[in-house]
């Protein structure tokens, strides 16, 4: 298992160097937990050998889904496959000048894109050389200029390719010491070291991964045979060094299964940050992710177990959209897998391939590489010991829509991206690149305008799910239509309490370059009611601008209107002058006129009993308010430009008490 596992992961780096050290820290609060439903497929290469340690393992996916790995035959030697997604017919290669016999053979470490596939080959005298399969299988073997060619376990060991060809990966010479490699796609070498990087054997630079633009990231291994991890641009300006905050430093520990002290730095998360994992002071590993801002978040799956070969949690694969997969290892030193979805932080685990065994040294499920789309690569040992690859895919997302549909347009939209899983997230990119594989994909939050004729690509990603098929619309927009807004409402009803008011938001969405004032004017308003607008006049500059109406309204009142016969109004004029002295004097001098009170009180009654039946007076009279019911409101948009349209929208208003 030990050099089968050479593949750009933690298992094959850590194994191929064969050191010794450890890692663990708290691990980060996960959403949700449990098994998701995945479905397995077993991959058995053709020529595989049927003994404890011989078999298939899967490791590497790219994200059209083509799965590459390596077998091994019964002599113990190994050999190269790779399983196109759009066939599922497994092809078994050899490097021309691989050897036949134990630990020698084809490793494959990495399919990219394309189908390209780079790994290293070991010949009849344990030497390592490179190797650059192309899609219509023909390989292309080098050697990094300076590696020795002749000399056992020592030579060209490439890791990673990315679309445009690049390789990277590192070299080992004479004296067992590491040095970085680029392979550019004209077979032109650059040769690189971290400074600090230690100069004694096993010491050295070991680049993993290499990203688009030609990033490179990995680790290197210091003077102390500590671990340490860095970035090194396209430029070739390195980072400093990366240190998991509880990262070991300490003495390692030789003789307690595959260890390490420090950290590694094995993958890219698209967005300026990276993955990998380190060792505490125990020995235990646990998993880690780095952002941009160099903010550590270290991984751990609830049950992992602190002892065995494999102790805590190992971080194998990111796949650039945030997603992880990794395995565990169990109180039994079973090895199960787990998943962990960027968009939601919920991870899924065990993932368990149905055959895996529960007993022996390997036993157990590993993922070891997430390819953008949900699908995991991997190797599970049944309970006989031998191995065998698979493809997990997890019920995919359905596929995001969007509104308005792709199509011919007379002025510029809006673009909204849905779908119906929930808790959802989704990425998209208009530069034509794929969303499951770019860096410049980012997440959908708000409507896209599109103002040109502009292609939109989406994919959407849930916790427990695969990643859906990437979609792809298409908005042309004829630029020969003169400038335009578009003129809308919210809420598009109101209900207003007599006398209270109420507002609604109006926006105006600029089309086609339109960048005049707008101004607007309410009609169909009830009786008793007002409107008016807050600006009162917008202009749009290239984004949606924005207007408050608000609506006013009156409250019924009554107004008492006293018109008595002209016989007694002199009467009157006399009463209330009497009853407004009675009422004074009583409230004055209730210690000296108690009883006027009650009399002021019984006249003013006769006399309002008096006016109340008057039949010759007219009904009382007053403002009714704002009448009850319901209306529609026009609100009209005008602009003075010259040849400027005008537009209007509805608001439904309801009066009540």
């Amino acid at each position: 298992m030990a050099i089968v596992c050479l593949a750009g992961t933690a298992f094959g780096v850590v194994s191929l160097l064969r050191v010794s050290t450890t890692s663990a820290t708290p691990g980060r609060p996960q959403a949700g937990g449990g098994t998701a439903t995945y479905s397995f497929t077993t991959i058995d290469a053709p020529g595989v050998g049927k003994f404890a340690l011989q078999g298939t393992l899967g490791v590497t996916n790219n994200a059209q889904g083509d799965v590459a790995g390596v077998f091994i035959s019964n002599s113990y030697a190994a050999h190269g496959f790779v399983r196109p997604a759009a066939t599922g017919t497994i092809s078994t290669f050899d490097a021309p000048n691989a050897g036949i016999n134990m630990t020698q053979g084809t490793f494959v470490a990495k399919i990219e894109i394309g189908g390209n596939i780079t790994g290293m080959y070991a010949d009849s005298n344990n030497a390592y050389h490179g190797f650059l399969r192309a899609p219509d299988g023909t390989i292309t073997e080098f050697d990094v200029p300076g590696a020795p060619t002749t000399i056992g376990h020592r030579g060209t060991i490439p890791l990673s390719i990315n679309a445009a060809l690049q390789i990277t990966g590192f070299y080992v010479d004479a004296n067992a010491v590491r040095h970085g490699f680029i392979r550019a796609p004209d077979a032109t070498f650059t040769t690189f070291d971290f400074p600090g990087a230690g100069a004694g054997p096993t010491q050295g630079t070991m680049p993993v991964k290499i990203n688009g633009p030609g990033g490179v990231m990995g680790f290197y291994v210091d003077g102390n045979q500590v671990f340490h991890g860095f970035v090194r641009n396209a430029k070739g300006t390195f980072s400093v060094p990366i240190d998991a905050p509880n990262a070991s430093t300490g003495p390692g520990a030789p003789g307690k299964g595959i260890r390490f002290r420090g950290t590694i730095v094995h993958s890219f998360d698209g967005l300026g940050g990276v993955a990998g994992i380190y060792t505490d002071a125990s020995l235990v590993f646990h998993g880690f992710l780095m952002s941009a801002s160099s903010v550590f978040t270290s991984i751990d799956v609830p049950g992992a177990s602190t002892t065995g070969v494999f102790p805590g949690t190992l971080l194998t694969s990111e796949d650039g959209l945030g997603d992880v997969t990794g395995a565990y290892s169990d109180a039994n030193g079973v090895e199960h897998g787990f998943a962990i979805a960027g968009s939601t932080n919920t991870i899924n685990f065990p993932l368990d391939a149905p055959g895996a065994g529960a007993v022996g040294l390997f036993a157990g499920t590993v993922p070891l590489s997430i390819n953008g789309t949900g699908e995991l690569v991997g190797t599970y040992a049944d309970a006989s010991g031998l191995f065998h690859g698979f493809l997990a895919t997890a019920s995919a997302v359905a596929a995001p829509t969007f509104s308005p549909l792709p199509g011919t347009y007379s002025s510029p939209q809006s673009v909204t991206i849905s779908d119906t899983a929930p808790n959802s997230a989704i990425f998209f990119t208009t530069d034509g690149t794929s969303p499951a594989t770019s860096a410049s994909a980012q997440q959908f939050s708000a409507p896209i305008p599109v103002n040109s004729t502009e292609t939109i690509q989406a994919i959407a990603g849930a916790a427990g799910f695969a990643n859906s098929a990437i979609v792809s619309g298409t908005y042309t927009i004829n630029s020969s239509t003169p400038p335009d807004f578009q003129v809308s409402v919210s809420p598009a009803t109101l209900t207003i309490a007599a006398g209270q008011s109420g507002t609604a938001t109006f926006t105006v969405t600029p089309q086609n370059g339109f960048n005049s004032a707008v101004n607007f004017a309410c009609s169909g308003l009830p009786a008793e009611a007002a409107c008016g607008f807050n600006p009162s006049s917008v202009t749009p500059n290239g984004a949606p601008v924005t207007t408050t109406l608000t609506v006013s309204t009156t409250a019924p009142s009554a107004a008492l209107h006293l018109s008595a016969p002209s016989s007694q109004r002199l009467a009157y004029a006399f009463a209330f002058p009497i009853l407004a002295l009675l009422f004074g004097i009583g409230a004055s001098r209730r210690q000296a006129f108690p009883c006027l009170l009650p009399i002021a009180f019984l006249a003013f009654l006769v006399l309002a009993s008096g006016l109340a039946s008057c039949g010759s007076s007219p009904p009382p009279s007053g403002n009714a308010g704002t009448p009850l019911g319901t209306d529609t409101v026009s609100v009209s948009a005008s602009s003075s430009a010259a040849g400027s349209p005008n537009h209007s929208a509805s608001l439904t208003i309801t009066i009540t008490h």
